[in-house]
């Protein structure tokens, strides 16, 4: 990752070597972006600094309206039709006095948006035009409901009810779906989640460190591990199918980590500034025998 000068990312290298390069006005506003193909995203933005317009890889633009009080309210797209002319698309969206979004509209279908006095979202309803209709767009309702302290409870549409339930941290613990099979979130201290079940069936175990940092996460038969460096920052993870036990060992202090996560699958190494700024994100595309390499190392241990 390499720096502007006022400390914005100027260009930074893919897992694969390949750069991507950013670009910035005087205003320091993002104005365009340079993938590893060298195609180009571009960016242009009004005097309220607002994003105004977005010129695709592909060259079609977006361009964005906005009412006085900064809300988006109008976004045109430009095509290329089969025949060299140019189809536009417009959506309309509708504000009430404070802002909220109300109503979105395209020639497709409107869609209408309902709050309660808590500011709550209680409905979106979608209505579809005749165009909508012809390309199998149907009428369709999503409704919420919560309860007394203003947290989600149920979310009801049309291929069921999705209900959840809190504990007295508002910690999530219950998601009971449409067919009435629950997933359950285990939670221990103030909040920390060590467990996700489905009726029992543990999908994913979290260990943690004494600062309550994630170290380990199981997910089926692969293991997934978590390092961090003296600043509290996450700087390396890797994954494996060895069992969770051996992988302990990892943290061990009396191991050397570098060793184990140089050759574990899909390694990430994370490298970070004086100014705290992560400097690389490196994630090598490289195939080895996963196994056999991490019980090599962790029998010697």
């Amino acid at each position: 990752m390499q720096r502007t000068s006022r400390g914005l990312p100027s260009s930074r290298q893919d897992a694969k070597g390949e750069w991507i390069r950013y670009e910035y006005d005087k205003a320091l506003r993002l104005t365009a972006l340079v993938n590893e193909n060298s195609a180009v995203y571009r960016f242009a933005y009004d005097a309220s600094d607002r994003l105004s317009e977005e010129v695709r890889v592909d060259n079609l633009p977006r361009r964005f309206s906005y009412n006085v009080g900064g809300y988006l309210t109008r976004l045109d797209e430009i095509g290329y039709g089969e025949n060299a002319e140019r189809p536009e698309r417009h959506t309309l969206f509708e504000r009430d006095a404070i802002g909220r979004l109300v109503a979105k509209i395209n020639r497709d279908a409107s869609q209408t948006f309902v709050y309660d006095d808590g500011d709550r979202l209680l409905s979106i309803e979608r209505q579809p035009s005749g165009i909508g209709k012809q390309l199998g767009i149907t009428e369709e309702k999503l409704e919420y409901t919560y309860d007394l302290l203003g947290r989600l409870s149920k979310e009801i549409s049309p291929d069921g009810t999705l209900g959840y339930e809190y504990d007295p941290l508002s910690n999530l613990t219950t998601l009971t779906l449409p067919d009435g099979r629950k997933v359950n979130h285990l939670y221990y201290g103030s909040g920390h989640l060590h467990q996700l079940n489905l009726d029992g069936l543990v999908i994913s175990d979290m260990e943690r460190d004494d600062l309550h940092r994630e170290v380990y996460r199981t997910q089926g038969k692969l293991t997934s591990c978590f390092g961090y460096d003296a600043m509290g920052r996450k700087a390396w993870q890797f994954a494996s199918t060895l069992p969770a036990d051996k992988l302990s060992q990892v943290h061990n202090t009396g191991i050397n980590t570098s060793l184990l996560v140089e050759h574990a699958y899909n390694p990430i190494h994370r490298r970070y500034s004086k100014q705290g700024e992560i400097l690389m994100f490196e994630h090598p595309y490289s195939a080895y025998d996963t196994k056999s390499i991490l019980d090599d190392l962790i029998s010697g241990i």
